[in-house]
């Protein structure tokens, strides 16, 4: 029963990583799962249920940063560790996505995604809420710890400096996702960082 509900999921992933989640069809999910109507409705009642096991399981994985992990007595390890665990938890994903499903997948299209479930699962959103919520007190902890050590230096309070690191990340990727040029994400993001960074070093 596992291996079927996995099947169905893999499956469906492929087709919303391919069309997006309004294209596709919960008519085109049975076809291509090989299931009958009935032994498939036995596992999902609707594509908004198979959407939203597919995010919980699979997006779920490379969305999480345990930030109790990173570095926290320097603010460059800290964004520099930051940034490798986006880059390794997405090249385990895409990895799988051509060991698995046989795609090379758009990097686009995994941000895309990423959007409808926010638009879509409620949950989904109070899980984003949270972890935002995290990530600022991480880096409101390092950034404080860096002004303490002297290795930063700025009146700015380190709330504020914060979100000049997440909200110029984000907003670097919003920018290549709409662009279509997600490849250039990470050293993007990375030389924002390292600019902001450089403007605080003593």
């Amino acid at each position: 029963m596992k291996d079927s509900k996995e099947h169905i999921l893999k499956t469906s992933l492929s087709l919303f990583l391919q069309k997006g989640f309004k294209e596709v069809t919960m008519s085109e999910i049975v076809k291509n799962s090989g299931f009958s109507k009935g032994a498939f409705y036995h596992y999902f009642s609707s594509k908004e249920e198979v959407f939203r096991d597919v995010i919980e399981t699979y997006y779920n994985k490379i969305l999480y940063v345990d930030y109790n992990s990173l570095p926290s007595d320097s603010l460059k390890s800290f964004y520099r560790a930051r940034i490798d665990i986006h880059m390794e938890n997405e090249k385990k994903f895409r990895n799988w996505l051509v060991t698995s499903l046989n795609q090379p997948p758009s990097t686009t299209n995994l941000y895309y995604i990423l959007f409808d479930a926010m638009r879509l699962i409620p949950e989904f959103q109070e899980k984003e809420r949270e972890d935002l919520k995290k990530e600022f007190e991480a880096w409101e902890n390092v950034i404080n710890k860096a002004k303490e050590s002297g290795e930063i230096s700025s009146k700015i309070s380190s709330n504020e400096l914060a979100k000049q690191f997440v909200y110029g990340g984000d907003g670097i990727a919003l920018h290549m996702v709409l662009k279509d040029t997600t490849e250039q994400l990470i050293p993007e993001v990375t030389r924002l960082w390292d600019s902001l960074y450089k403007n605080l070093k003593n």
